[in-house]
């Protein structure tokens, strides 16, 4: 991972590198007006500042090697200043010697070792430079470093989501397809071919609804409430007047992004555990209002002639339903199904802005 992440790889660096060692070199240049034969100094803020920027790559060379072997801040100070200060000597040189040449040499016998005194007495300057330069390119590493392996763990985790969300989908539509052809089934076999042929008709379009592809799992609110009501007509098909069913939902929510197939198993839970094993039948109600940034969901059943009654179930629904909840909003979500008197009350409170948005 760290040859992808290397900074020097990327062309913004580059002007990065070289705009700052311009401005070094000018603000260097600026250091030898002050003197009254300012030529030679200003030779020598140059040299040094040119001979400091082709030293360079080899101490961002030297800083990426010690980055990528971990190695650890005192050691890498280390290594980086012994590196630097010899490089430091030789800018400085070469700075002294072009200020000789531009300037008044001193005599032959000493020339050279006044050009030397100069660069090992001015080595300190850019050895500063290079090993803040180096300094600088390590922060780089490790905060390129730290976004690349933020990308990977959001990747992991989008990935992650959607196969959960996929195989709690998976489980879901099986689930809805075999009691409908139970259904479509006992209607055959009691005669009520128009029926059976409407609710044939109604699966299919369920069907075909719910493979279409989404977007990890989002569907608007209104073709999800259009899915949850082909099934409710599918189920009034079957139990007649024993089902009394009304679906609302305010106007400005219709478009909120909620996961594909999010509240059919709830309300065949409703259906199949509430209202279907009596003889007098119930009602159910699904209502979706929205609150401020927030969107409440709450699907209630009730069975008729049985107020007292405290009715079980849940099961699959429930679990798949809590599950995909915390795979697609984390902790920004509120569930509770609870059993009541002659039926259950379920609520669901999910973001109205979610981050992904919805196909409808």
């Amino acid at each position: 991972m760290a040859e992808s992440i290397d900074p020097r790889q990327r062309p913004r660096f580059w002007l990065i590198h070289c705009g700052g060692w311009l401005g070094y070199g000018l603000v260097s240049a600026l250091g030898a007006l002050p003197y009254r034969n300012a030529f030679p100094v200003l030779m020598y803020f140059l040299g040094t500042t040119a001979m400091a920027f082709l030293a360079s790559p080899i101490i961002l060379a030297i800083s990426y090697r010690l980055a990528v072997a971990k190695a650890s801040w005192p050691r890498t100070f280390a290594v980086v200043i012994a590196c630097a200060y010899p490089m430091g000597i030789l800018c400085s040189t070469t700075g002294a010697a072009l200020e000789t040449v531009f300037g008044h040499p001193p005599a032959a016998s000493s020339q050279w070792y006044s050009i030397l005194f100069v660069g090992f007495a001015n080595a300190f300057s850019p050895t500063l430079m290079l090993a803040a330069w180096a300094a600088l390119y390590r922060g780089a590493w490790h905060w390129q470093e730290a976004q690349q392996r933020e990308r990977q763990w959001l990747l992991a985790e989008t990935l992650a989501r959607e196969a959960e969300l996929k195989a709690l989908r998976y489980q879901i539509t099986p689930h809805f397809l075999f009691n409908t052809l139970n259904g479509v089934s006992t209607l055959v076999g009691e005669g009520e071919t128009t029926a059976a042929r409407r609710m044939i008709a109604l699966l299919a379009d369920f069907l075909r609804s719910t493979l279409e592809p989404t977007r990890q799992g989002d569907v608007s609110m209104a073709k999800e409430l259009t899915q949850v009501q082909q099934y409710i007509e599918i189920e009034q098909i079957r139990l007649g007047w024993r089902l009394a069913a009304t679906v609302q939902c305010d106007a400005d929510v219709l478009d909120t992004p909620v996961p594909h197939l999010l509240l059919q198993p709830l309300v065949e839970n409703a259906i199949r555990h509430g209202i279907a094993p009596f003889v007098e039948g119930g009602s159910l109600s699904l209502a979706v209002t929205g609150a401020g940034d927030a969107v409440r969901i709450a699907i209630r059943n009730r069975a008729g002639g049985m107020p007292g009654k405290r009715l079980q179930g849940g099961g699959l629904g429930l679990a798949n339903t809590r599950a995909r909840l915390a795979a697609r909003y984390g902790e920004d979500y509120r569930f509770a199904a609870d059993v009541a008197e002659g039926g259950w009350d379920t609520v669901i409170d999910i973001p109205r802005h979610a981050a992904v948005s919805a196909q409808a």
